[in-house]
C-alpha cells in the first residue's frame, strides 16, 4: 500500500505543479473574490495590495502568471507592468491587466500586459484566460 502512495506522489511532482498566480488588487472584495474562483480551479494564489508590492512580490516569488489591477494606489498598474517588463527575472511572467477604465486595455497593453479582462470581471472569459496564459509555452 506505501507504494501506490509513492508513486502517486512522485506523478504529482512531474509537472502537475499548482501554477501560482499573483492578484495585484488593492480592492479586498475583489481580491477575495478572485482568490476563491482561482482557489476553486486549483490554483495557488499570492495576493498584492498595491502595486509596488506586487513587483516586490514578483520578484521574491517567481509566480506564474500575475493579474493587474489597473488603479492602485502606490503604484499604478501600468507603471508596475513596465516595472516587471524591465527586470530581468520578472520579464517573461504573462500578466493580464483587469480595468474598468475606458480605453485602459490599449495602455496596459503598450505598458506590457499579455492581455486584459474587463470589471466587471467575466468569470468564465478570466478562467480561460488565465488557463490560455499558462499552457502558452514560455517566449
Amino acid at each position: 500500500m506505501h507504494h501506490g502512495s509513492t508513486q502517486q506522489q512522485s506523478t504529482l511532482e512531474r509537472g502537475q505543479r499548482l501554477a501560482t498566480i499573483l492578484i495585484a488588487e488593492d480592492h479586498l472584495d475583489s481580491r477575495d473574490a478572485l482568490k476563491a474562483l482561482l482557489e476553486a480551479f486549483g490554483y495557488h494564489v499570492l495576493e498584492a495590495v498595491n502595486g509596488r508590492q506586487a513587483v516586490e512580490i514578483a520578484i521574491a516569488q517567481d509566480p506564474d502568471l500575475i493579474l493587474m489591477d489597473i488603479m492602485m494606489p502606490e503604484l499604478d498598474g501600468f507603471e508596475a507592468t513596465r516595472q516587471l517588463r524591465r527586470n530581468d527575472a520578472t520579464h517573461a511572467i504573462p500578466i493580464i491587466a483587469v480595468t474598468a477604465m475606458e480605453g485602459a486595455h490599449q495602455l496596459a497593453i503598450q505598458a506590457g500586459a499579455n492581455d486584459y479582462v474587463r470589471k466587471p470581471v467575466d468569470i468564465r472569459r478570466l478562467v480561460a484566460k488565465v488557463h490560455d496564459w499558462l499552457q502558452a509555452p514560455p517566449s
